[in-house]
């Protein structure tokens, strides 16, 4: 158990990182691109009347802009925005186009439409281990052609990546996810596949939506409206010990590991109730 929440403290730690370097190559790259990409447009349109001027303001806006797209998929990568809002089919449709813009991969995506949205630990481990198997299915098999398929049920979600690259063993990296989908109660299974190369395929069995103490649900409802834990004691009159023991059985109980990722859970299932904007 406590080896499990070692690492479970370990991806946190990485997710955190990425969206640090995510908002850093905002900041520090896209935005000044953006603007010099912008420039040199301005630039180019002024000068008609020198072509030899102007073709070489067009040739570096257009390196410009190849280096803008490039640092965007990169930002995508390291914080999957999309993911976040819309969810893992949106999410799995625009990495893959990433990769075949990128790479030259050609991905063929089967995705059935889920009866809800997962967990959010659920999808994040998943659209990871994914990002994982097609880096690997290029960098190290080598492969021309990979296929991801999505179906999911009323209690079930399988999803599976395979290749026609070289079989090899897992890289570390899809080793680490592997864990993580485990550690969330996931099975993961690694083989080869029908079309030559590695297959990895992972599963859920999907429970019904957590049942909640009538306490933990008035613990949720004063988080999603920001109120800190000691904020809360004093609201319920218990102590803030107590109040982490609720909220240590909320995120067992839904399968999270944050505040955040607790509230839009339970947005999600209609646990709480959304505020009117």
């Amino acid at each position: 158990m406590e080896r499990e929440k070692v690492e479970q403290r370990g991806v946190v730690a990485v997710e955190v990182e990425r969206r640090r370097l995510a908002e850093l190559l905002q900041s520090d790259v896209i935005a000044p691109l953006a603007l010099l990409l912008a420039q040199a447009r301005a630039y180019e349109q002024s000068l008609a009347a020198a072509p030899p001027a102007r073709q070489a303001v067009s040739v570096l806006a257009s390196l410009a802009s190849q280096v803008l797209q490039q640092a965007r998929d990169l930002e995508a990568d390291l914080q999957p925005t999309i993911l976040e809002s819309l969810g893992i089919e949106p999410a799995l449709e625009a990495l893959a186009g990433r990769m075949v813009r990128a790479r030259g991969l050609q991905v063929k995506l089967h995705l059935e439409r889920l009866p809800q949205r997962l967990p959010a630990a659920v999808e994040l481990a998943l659209f990871r281990a994914v990002q994982t198997a097609l880096r690997r299915a290029a960098h190290f098999a080598h492969a021309s052609q990979v296929t991801v398929r999505m179906t999911g049920r009323e209690d079930r979600v399988e999803l599976a990546v395979f290749d026609n690259g070289h079989v090899r063993e897992s890289t570390p990296e899809l080793v680490a996810s592997c864990q993580w989908i485990e550690q969330l109660g996931g099975h993961v299974t690694v083989g080869t596949g029908p079309l030559g190369g590695l297959q990895w395929a992972a599963s859920f069995s999907l429970h019904p939506s957590a049942t909640l103490t009538p306490r933990e649900e008035k613990v949720l409802r004063l988080l999603s409206e920001g109120l800190s834990n000691k904020e809360i004691a004093r609201a319920l009159s218990i102590s803030p010990r107590t109040v982490n023991f609720h909220l240590d059985n909320v995120y067992s109980k839904m399968g999270v590991h944050s505040r955040t990722e607790a509230v839009i859970h339970a947005l999600r299932r209609g646990l709480i109730a959304q505020k009117p904007g």
